[in-house]
């Protein structure tokens, strides 16, 4: 502790340094570290929130995914139930929708993969509107969260490698839901990383195009790998 006398007699205390080294409040290191947590959005009982932008991404790409997987589930269902359905997205022998439906690995766990979609962009919605109206989470839910997302990535590499070498054909409502799996976990690895660092009271990375770019090199070599194989018969007509 330290003291000063001022001009009355009396002794003030400007400074006082706790047992375990921290700043004392009222001090500017603790204002300091206070205002960073305040902006970084950091809760004392260590759970993690989640800027706007973010709530406002995950929940629009959780949007997008479960449209076209409840598209593809009903097309499904039609096919089951008349054998002559042709699904909207059938363009010629290449875009085939229906090849890709009637495979086996559209049931990749015996039932129609569709149904993982149902289940789980409705999660992907509900964390990023629960974001928006300022919920925390503990860094066990974040870890969850990123573990789902990428058991999702490794189905859509597996899917894409099944559609494009094996089923030799491809599904557009398929390849969109494939297309914003990506993105979510991407974006969802690089927002943890932040907020493990900020918790642990390190600056976070500024933000940079990295993961835009990582996503945008993931579309071109995809489709690298799709003209590759397919050529020319991808725009033939049917």
């Amino acid at each position: 502790m330290t003291a000063a006398s001022t001009p009355g007699g009396d002794t003030a205390v400007t400074a006082v340094t706790a047992a375990s080294g921290g700043p004392a409040p009222g001090t500017p290191s603790a204002a300091r570290t206070a205002a960073t947590g305040a902006a970084a959005g950091a809760a004392p009982d260590g759970r993690w929130g989640g800027s706007a932008l973010y709530g406002v991404w995950i929940t629009l790409l959780g949007a997008v995914g479960l449209i076209f997987s409840a598209v593809i589930m009903v097309e499904k269902i039609h096919m089951m139930q008349d054998s002559g359905f042709v699904p909207s997205c059938t363009v010629n022998s290449v875009i085939a929708c229906g090849d890709v439906m009637a495979s086996d690995q559209a049931s990749a766990f015996g039932f129609p993969n569709p149904i993982i979609g149902l289940v789980g962009f409705p999660v992907v919605i509900t964390v990023g509107m629960a974001l928006l109206a300022g919920a925390r989470f503990r860094p066990w839910f974040w870890w969850g969260f990123t573990a789902g997302l990428t058991l999702a990535v490794v189905f859509v590499h597996w899917l894409a490698y099944q559609a494009v070498y094996e089923i030799v054909a491809l599904c557009p409502w398929c390849m969109i839901v494939w297309a914003v799996t990506l993105p979510l976990f991407v974006t969802t690895l690089v927002h943890v990383a932040r907020e493990r660092r900020r918790a642990a009271g390190e600056e976070p990375v500024r933000r940079n195009a990295l993961p835009a770019l990582v996503v945008l090199v993931w579309y071109l070599g995809f489709a690298a790998l799709i003209i590759q194989q397919f050529g020319s018969d991808l725009f033939a007509s049917s």
